[in-house]
């Protein structure tokens, strides 16, 4: 958000907060326990929503030279993504001709000498628009293949905003402003373009996706779960929420926003007393703060277990050594939170999930964030 749109946001939460109250939904929801646990809507899930489904991959600083990658497998289809040598982005199924290896060996990183990717199992090379340009042995050993067809298949992949998406499908292709919905005002002036990036970690959690997402979408629990963290920075139960299309977004005002009060609207930092959650169907969550943002990226691998990816970016890349460490250790602290706190107690709510008991799970009128996720996936799922 611009700075404009930042101080209006302040007001709307300095208000809530002067009320004692937060934005609420229509009505209570209800959701079936059934929603969580059944294999067969699973499996729908993963073709829908994971496969049919763009998704975003992260912010453009990303990838942000040419010939650098990102690379991820996690909707079931492997994916790499590539800066051209002429700024554009192009995707490929991360598989090669040969005999179907990942032409990677890490998540992100940089082609060899910035301009080819070779399979570190037989070597067969490609060029960064995904060309096959040398095979090991080929005269002999493969004389009658055509090469010109043998090139990794492209995948739709829009970059627009800062922002990256990616279509899993090799058949299909996505609108990336339909994608959004007008989200993208909301994330504008964030620095998704220049920022650095500090990497990601790696949680598996033992229960469902639609769990560990909605950890994300309500404020309701600061107070009660993380009273001696969270809840000492930031109001419980208090939110801005804006929907944009399946999308939406959630400001949290900081417990010293009142201080505002004293100070000339024109010397305002918005960003040092509020944060932002901005959610992306289905299972990511942009999460801004005073001096930077973080992703958080879930996805599904069985019914009952689920993989994080947490990652950090920074206005600056820090100094080696101790501002650096600095920040590694500031990461470190916020994955720590999550997984003592959130993540080891919605693993204590999935075994009640399992436990065979019909019920219904209760979604209150204050938590419309995640109302949104689930009535956004029963609508693609057709429930």
């Amino acid at each position: 958000m611009q700075r404009q749109q930042l101080v209006e946001e302040i007001k709307i939460l300095m208000d809530l907060v002067e009320r004692k109250t937060t934005t609420l939904a229509d009505s209570v929801m209800e959701i079936d326990v059934n929603e969580y646990t059944n294999p067969e809507q699973f499996q729908r899930e993963k073709i829908e929503l994971f496969r049919n489904y763009p998704q975003f991959v992260g912010p453009s600083c990303v990838v942000p030279e040419s010939g650098d990658y990102f690379a991820f497998d996690d909707t079931g289809v492997p994916i790499l993504i590539v800066r051209q040598e002429d700024e554009s982005l192009k995707a490929f199924v991360n598989i090669c001709s040969h005999r179907g290896a990942p032409l990677n060996e890490c998540d992100h990183g940089k082609a060899k000498k910035g301009r080819v990717f070779s399979c570190p199992y037989h070597g067969w090379t490609y060029d960064l628009e995904g060309k096959l340009i040398g095979v090991p042995f080929g005269n002999e050993g493969f004389d009658t293949i055509d090469r010109d067809t043998l090139g990794l298949r492209p995948l739709d992949v829009q970059e627009k905003y800062g922002m990256i998406f990616v279509m899993p499908n090799p058949d299909k292709t996505f609108d990336i402003d339909e994608t959004l919905a007008g989200l993208q005002e909301r994330l504008s002036g964030f620095g998704f373009e220049d920022h650095y990036y500090l990497g990601a970690k790696q949680v598996f959690t033992d229960f469902s996706w639609k769990l560990n997402m909605d950890t994300f979408h309500e404020y309701y629990h600061f107070e009660f779960l993380h009273a001696e963290s969270i809840a000492t920075m930031a109001y419980s139960n208090t939110a801005h929420y804006k929907q944009y299309g399946r999308n939406h977004s959630m400001g949290s005002p900081a417990l010293a926003i009142n201080e505002l009060k004293d100070i000339p609207e024109g010397q305002w930092e918005p960003r040092e007393y509020a944060s932002f959650v901005n959610f992306i169907f289905p299972n990511t969550v942009i999460f801004v703060v005073n001096d930077h943002f973080q992703t958080w990226r879930v996805y599904p691998i069985t019914p009952d277990r689920s993989v994080v990816y947490h990652s950090m970016f920074l206005p600056n890349r820090p100094q080696e050594g101790e501002e650096r460490e600095q920040y590694e250790a500031y990461f470190q602290m916020i994955n720590d939170v999550a997984v003592s706190e959130d993540y080891s107690l919605v693993d204590k709510i999935n075994r009640g999930l399992k436990a065979g008991i019909e019920r219904k799970v209760l979604v209150g009128r204050n938590e419309p964030g995640v109302q949104n996720m689930h009535r956004q996936l029963r609508e693609v799922l057709g429930k």
